[in-house]
């Protein structure tokens, strides 16, 4: 009997093995008492099956409207195609992440919808454009920070740098016609990437101010 999968044909047999209710070695032409069912297989590769499943290993359907090829070549297609990673795409991956807590907002009138894509999207912009300063600037100075592992590198993520600040806290302390704001928690770490990011975030962070009441 023989069965045929898509890469593999397998022959079954079947062997009939004697038994003997005595021990020992039967006497010669003794019949057996009974018999035992062995199965047995041979398995045999089609060769041909798994050469067509190799060669159409890896291989994905890429579509553009761009259909001159002298513009934009098969090369530079697939090139242009895994280079979403390092562009817009990866922006739009990070809104989708559950860490994001989008999925968390429940709206039902179109217009809300829009509006709340409207601010994620100027979010992002200003995530992408902080994350492209502080990167530009490490390599500007050749300089690294801290990863996740400790490892030193130039290609931080603004959501690394999100953890890193975690703990950092405002202190408001109210005095007689004056109040005080202060930033608790701050080490050389975090003064160093509020540097690297500008003096806008500097001031947000470490100026102590006075603000009038009344």
């Amino acid at each position: 009997m023989a069965e045929t999968w898509k890469f593999h044909t397998v022959q079954m047999t079947v062997q009939a093995i004697p038994r003997y209710h005595q021990r020992g070695r039967p006497r010669a032409r003794q019949a057996p008492d009974y018999h035992i069912w062995q199965p047995e297989a041979i398995v045999v590769e089609n060769n041909e099956a798994i050469d067509h499943a190799l060669r159409a290993k890896g291989k994905f359907v890429l579509a553009t409207n761009i259909f001159d090829a002298q513009r934009l070549p098969d090369e530079e297609l697939v090139q242009t195609y895994k280079g979403q990673n390092t562009t817009v795409e990866r922006g739009f991956r990070f809104l989708k992440d559950p860490l994001c807590f989008a999925h968390s907002l429940f709206l039902k009138k179109p217009e809300r919808i829009m509006a709340l894509l409207m601010v994620m999207g100027l979010c992002l912009l200003v995530y992408a454009l902080a994350e492209h300063r502080l990167r530009a600037e490490l390599v500007s100075r050749d300089e690294t920070l801290p990863d996740q592992t400790g490892k030193p590198t130039q290609r931080i993520t603004l959501r690394q740098v999100f953890q890193m600040f975690e703990g950092i806290e405002v202190l408001l302390l109210a005095t007689e016609g004056t109040q005080q704001r202060l930033i608790l928690n701050l080490t050389d770490l975090h003064r160093r990437i509020l540097e690297l990011l500008g003096g806008h975030v500097q001031r947000c962070y470490l100026m102590n101010f006075d603000v009038q009441v009344g």
